[in-house]
This record gives C-alpha cells, sequence and structure tokens, in this order.
C-alpha cells in the first residue's frame, strides 16, 4: 500500500513541475519567437512539448504551432537550425520550400530548376539564422533567457502588489512564568508571544519593556499569540512592574570558543557584564556584544545564572577572553544571544522578533522592489562561486539539481503556499525563470551561451565557423548535458533535495 504521505508528495512534486517548469520553458521559447520576428528570421515551427507530435494545432504566417507528446516545454524550430545546430544547406533550401508552401498553397517540387525559380522575389522575404546579422543572431539567441527574466520581474511585481511580508510591530515573548507571576493564573503558557498592550503595537522588544516602565495604570491588557497552534487571545491583569531587569540568554556555544572554554552553557542567563548589573532598557544583547569588542584580548567577567533540572538556580562567576578576530558567523565569544527582561515576580521576556503580516504595496514600491529583488538575485547567484572558493558555501549546499530536484523543492513550496499565501510559489517560480535564463546563457555547447560564442567567434575571424563543425560540437555538448542530467536526476532520486 502506497504511504498516503509520499503520494501526496508525489502529487505535489507532479503539480509544481507543471507549474513551474512547463511554463518557464514555453516563456523561454517564447522569447526566441518574438525576437525572431523582430529581426526577420523566418520560424517553421513553434512546438509545445517535444516530439513525436501529437497533432498541428494552427498556422500563423509561416510558422505551424504543435502540440508534442513529452511535456517538457517546448522548443522553437527556426528556418537554417535543427535542435542541434545549423543546418546544412540542403536542409534549409527544404526548410524554405515549405514556407513557400504554407505562404502559397501546396507545390510539387519536380526539379531543382522549379526550386529555384519558386526563390524569385518571395525568397528576398525569407531569412535562416545564418544570413541574419551578428547582432540580430545574438539578439534572437538570448531572448529566451530575457524573456525568463522578465517573467521573473512580473512575477515580483505581482507579488509585492498582493503583500509583503513586512514587521509589523515586535513580540515579547514570555519564557518564564513563577508560581507567584502575574501570569499564574492566567491562561498564559510558557513560550506565547505579546503583540500588543492596551491595543497598541511596540515598534520592537525595547519599546514594550519601555511601555511597562511608563505604565501608571491599575491593569493591563495583553493581547497574546499561543505557541502551540498561532491563536490569538487576550487576558487582563495587575501588574507590579517597580522591580525590572536585563538579562541575556545564552542560546547555543560554539565549540571550542572562548564561551564554550569558560563553561557556559545554553540557557544560561548573564545577569552581570564586568561586574555591572543589565539595566532594565534598550537592547542587552547588544551591551554583551559591544562588551566583548571592547574587551577584545582583555579578561571580561560574566555573572550568570543557571537553572538546574529540577528547577533550582544557580549563580555563577566565570571569566573569558573575547576574540581579537571574530570567525564569521560566530562573534567574539562564540554565543548565539537574545535579550531578556525580567520583573520582581521573577516573570521573564525574552526578544522574539517581530510580527509579520502581508502588507500591499504601491504600483511604484512594487516596481522598486521587483528591480531590486531581481538584482539581489543575481548578486547572489555571481557570489556562489567565490562562497564556494572559501568555503562559506559546501558543495552540498550549492549542488546542482535536476528537474525531478526542482519537482520536489517545488512541491514543498506548494504546500507552504497552499497553507500561508500564493507568494511563496510566485517568489519560487520566479526565482527559477531566473536560474533558467542564466544557465541558458552559460557559454556551454547546445545552450544559447554556446551559440552566441560561435557569433562571436564569427565576428572576431570575420567569416562564419564550418557549420559542420559547429553542428558536431553542439551534438556533443547536448549528449554530455543529457549524460550530467541523467546523473543528476538518478542523485536526485537517491537523496531528494529540500527547502532546508
Amino acid at each position: 500500500m502506497v504511504n498516503p504521505a509520499a503520494a501526496n508528495d508525489i502529487l505535489l512534486a507532479i503539480v509544481a513541475f507543471a507549474l513551474v517548469l512547463i511554463p518557464a520553458i514555453i516563456i523561454h521559447e517564447l522569447g526566441h519567437f518574438l525576437a525572431a520576428r523582430l529581426v526577420g528570421i523566418n520560424v517553421l515551427e513553434f512546438g509545445i512539448g517535444f516530439p513525436p507530435r501529437v497533432r498541428r494545432l494552427f498556422t500563423w504566417r509561416e510558422t505551424e504551432f504543435t502540440l508534442n507528446l513529452i511535456p517538457l516545454g517546448g522548443f522553437v524550430r527556426p528556418l537554417g537550425e535543427d535542435m542541434i545546430g545549423p543546418a546544412s544547406e540542403d536542409k534549409v533550401k527544404r526548410d524554405r520550400v515549405v514556407i513557400e508552401h504554407r505562404r502559397s498553397g501546396p507545390v510539387r517540387i519536380v526539379s531543382e530548376r522549379e526550386m529555384l525559380r519558386m526563390r524569385g522575389v518571395e525568397e528576398q522575404a525569407m531569412v535562416s539564422v545564418s544570413e541574419a546579422p551578428p547582432l540580430a543572431r545574438i539578439f534572437f539567441m538570448a531572448a529566451g533567457a530575457f524573456a525568463n527574466f522578465l517573467t521573473a520581474m512580473l512575477l515580483f511585481f505581482l507579488v509585492a502588489l498582493i503583500g509583503l511580508s513586512l514587521p509589523v510591530g515586535g513580540l515579547s515573548q514570555v519564557v518564564a512564568i513563577p508560581p507567584n507571576s502575574i501570569f499564574a493564573n492566567s491562561p498564559v503558557q510558557v513560550g506565547d508571544a505579546i503583540e500588543r498592550v492596551n491595543g497598541q503595537r511596540f515598534a520592537d522588544f525595547a519599546a514594550f519593556h519601555d511601555l511597562l516602565a511608563a505604565y501608571q495604570g491599575g491593569q493591563i491588557d495583553f493581547s497574546l499569540i499561543r505557541a502551540a497552534d498561532g491563536e490569538s487571545y487576550a487576558i487582563r491583569t495587575k501588574p507590579d512592574f517597580s522591580e525590572r531587569a536585563g538579562y541575556v540568554q545564552i542560546l547555543g556555544v560554539v565549540e571550542d570558543s572562548p564561551a564554550a572554554k569558560a563553561g557556559l552553557l545554553p540557557g544560561d542567563l548573564v545577569t552581570k557584564i564586568a561586574g555591572s548589573s543589565i539595566p532594565a532598557s534598550g537592547d542587552p544583547a547588544s551591551l554583551l556584544s559591544e562588551a566583548a569588542k571592547d574587551y577584545a584580548g582583555r579578561l571580561l567577567q560574566l555573572t550568570i545564572l543557571r537553572e538546574h533540572a529540577d528547577r533550582s538556580t544557580e549563580e555563577l562567576n566565570v571569566s573569558l577572553i573575547p576574540r581579537i578576530e571574530a570567525p564569521e558567523g560566530q562573534g567574539r565569544l562564540g554565543i548565539l544571544i537574545r535579550s531578556q527582561f525580567g520583573l520582581g515576580d521573577d516573570t521573564r521576556f525574552a526578544n522574539a522578533g517581530y510580527k509579520k503580516e502581508l502588507v500591499p504595496q504601491t504600483v511604484p514600491d512594487a516596481i522598486a522592489h521587483s528591480l531590486r529583488t531581481t538584482a539581489e538575485t543575481f548578486r547572489l547567484i555571481a557570489s556562489i562561486p567565490g562562497q564556494l572558493l572559501d568555503g562559506s558555501l559546501t558543495g552540498r549546499d550549492a549542488r546542482p539539481i535536476s528537474i525531478i530536484g526542482i519537482s520536489i523543492i517545488g512541491g514543498e513550496f506548494l504546500q507552504r503556499s497552499l497553507n500561508e499565501g500564493p507568494t511563496i510559489m510566485l517568489n519560487f517560480i520566479a526565482l527559477i525563470s531566473i536560474f533558467l535564463g542564466i544557465s541558458n546563457l552559460l557559454p556551454i555547447p547546445a545552450l544559447d551561451g554556446g551559440r552566441i560564442v560561435f557569433v562571436l567567434i564569427e565576428m572576431l575571424r570575420g567569416k562564419p565557423v564550418d557549420p559542420k563543425i559547429e553542428g558536431r560540437v553542439h551534438a556533443i555538448g547536448i549528449s554530455l548535458l543529457l549524460l550530467l542530467g541523467v546523473v543528476i536526476m538518478i542523485y536526485d532520486l537517491i537523496n531528494p533535495p529540500s527547502i532546508g
């Protein structure tokens, strides 16, 4: 019996394939088609899917639009080229006869003389890829990638119009509810997050504590989000904010770091920095970071509060020497921290980041978001080789993925999109469109970038490369690409990629 969860994953991957890859490839080929029309290159066929042909859909001018059996996108067949590369002169002649046949009606060719006669005035309107000027050919070959880039920009624009996930206020998480807490006899549970105080949002965690410090009323209303299910609820309580203290919570400790050598553990609370208590205002975590910078290379003393498994607490004094040069992603102390504030009754709150909501953007802001996100995506992709060289990105993280891998990841995004809204899937489709465009511009034989390289060589030499040689190079290139694609697909089946 098939596991229902596995069956659902397979279905989502198939739907994601249909939503992501097929439209992206068809749009890519549509870019080639429109560019060919602009520069005058005749297009014999625009195919949806790959042969064998299922049926002819319709004919527009000399172009035949067809539906094909293999649902892997589509293709454009211009005059003078087949799917591998430049066609022979005989093939070009036959293609020209097909075009004339479609323009003038059924024609029977009985001799070369009659073929030459048919080239007449109509022949001047026929342009093969090799007959187009070099710059026109480059434009035609690059247009597919440009169509993918424009599609991505349009999708980023639509995402912004629907709404960007932006912070609308801070969140303060309840992390300790002792027996005498103001929340002791309320529905509040450890992990729940406060998002409003007396109906008002607060900018960040520091602003939340400032609200408590300035509060003069008898009762206070808290609006919270339950950690277990995300449901919102509200309580009213009579607080005592007269006594407050700041803390720094240690969330993680890097192995062999100064913090690890000093014996600090995840869960420890820093109560004093260099002998001074942490004030009940501002951002305690930033105070510790600044102290680590000031004491770099010198002894720094911290007082910590450690809670044991039996709920007993212990106060410890530790000494450590912050590193002068902070390793990437570790900091001078080698700890992951966040700010906390406590009340006199030992109730504690921690910085839980920000409450985010979808905020629709105006048209000008959506355009700016589209341009900015597209540019940032290009920058990130361009930085991958450098990150691989310096070790900040592993080969596993930057592994190539096949259409199977893209479909698997797309299924995960589709599942999230069904739960959280369409913008998640639209962003993923936009990213795949950019990757598809960039990969096709790589100077690899059989790809658009490889074809452009031959045009550039022609411009430098002053004459084209022998079509037979170019066709052979592209044939070898596409064979190697297909072989590599099969290997990557097998790897994706054995080790399926994921969003993580």
